[in-house]
This record gives C-alpha cells, sequence and structure tokens, in this order.
C-alpha cells in the first residue's frame, strides 16, 4: 500500500495528470500550451499606421486579424517567424477610422497549440489639416 501512494505522488509531484489522458504516462498538454502573457496593446497609432504588440509563454507565430467590421476581419498582418515577443506594423490605414483587431499566436513550438486574443479595436487619429493655405 505504501509503495502505491508513492508512486501517486511522484507522478503527482512530475505534472502528469490522469484527467482525459488515464494513467498512460503521457503529460496534460494544458500544461505546455502557448498562452498570451501580456497585451494585445497598441502601442502606436497615427493618422494611417498602428503597432499592435503581446507576449506569449513559448515561442509561437505572429499572427494579426483586422478589419473595419468586427464580423469580418478579412485583413491579416504577422511576421515570418516566432517568438516570445509579437509586433505588428499596420500601415495604409484610413485615418479617424475605427479598426477591430484580433492577436493570434499560432503552432507554439514543441505543441502546435494556438493562442488567440479576444477582438478590441482602435481608432487611427483624424488627417492632418491645414490652418493656413495648403500645397
Amino acid at each position: 500500500m505504501k509503495k502505491l501512494i508513492f508512486v501517486l505522488i511522484v507522478l503527482a509531484a512530475a505534472g502528469w495528470s490522469h484527467a482525459g489522458n488515464g494513467l498512460r504516462g503521457e503529460p496534460d498538454e494544458d500544461l505546455n500550451a502557448v498562452k498570451i502573457t501580456n497585451g494585445p496593446v497598441v502601442e502606436n497609432i497615427t493618422d494611417t499606421t498602428a503597432v499592435i504588440a503581446w507576449s506569449t509563454n513559448v515561442n509561437a507565430g505572429t499572427v494579426l486579424h483586422y478589419g473595419t467590421d468586427p464580423k469580418h476581419l478579412d485583413m491579416k498582418a504577422g511576421m515570418p517567424w516566432g517568438g516570445l515577443t509579437h509586433r505588428v506594423n499596420l500601415k495604409d490605414l484610413l485615418p479617424g477610422t475605427i479598426y477591430y483587431y484580433q492577436a493570434e499566436s499560432p503552432k507554439a513550438q514543441g505543441t502546435g497549440s494556438t493562442a488567440q486574443a479576444p477582438k478590441s479595436s482602435f481608432k487611427t487619429k483624424d488627417g492632418a489639416t491645414c490652418v493656413s493655405a495648403c500645397t
């Protein structure tokens, strides 16, 4: 009886779980899944650009879905490589416009899992106005 209790304590301390996997010796996948640990935050906004950044607990991809309709984020920006810190530069935006976005970090190193932040929004600054004659 003491030997069985010791084995169960050792398995629990090693992060093994019987939930979902039984006692087959497989680690619980949720322990290693990618998670967004900070952000996403809008770091800089101009009339035609914005920078969105976030961090993850493991190396993962960098994808930002965005658009002017919260139900149709039909534009996409990202980086060709992954990391722990993710930063996307958006350009050619319309002045004075509300943009909706959703950050995603797919293909996490070691697990292949994906983290997705809730949808959020920002508004670009209004376009420049001329105080005197514009040329």
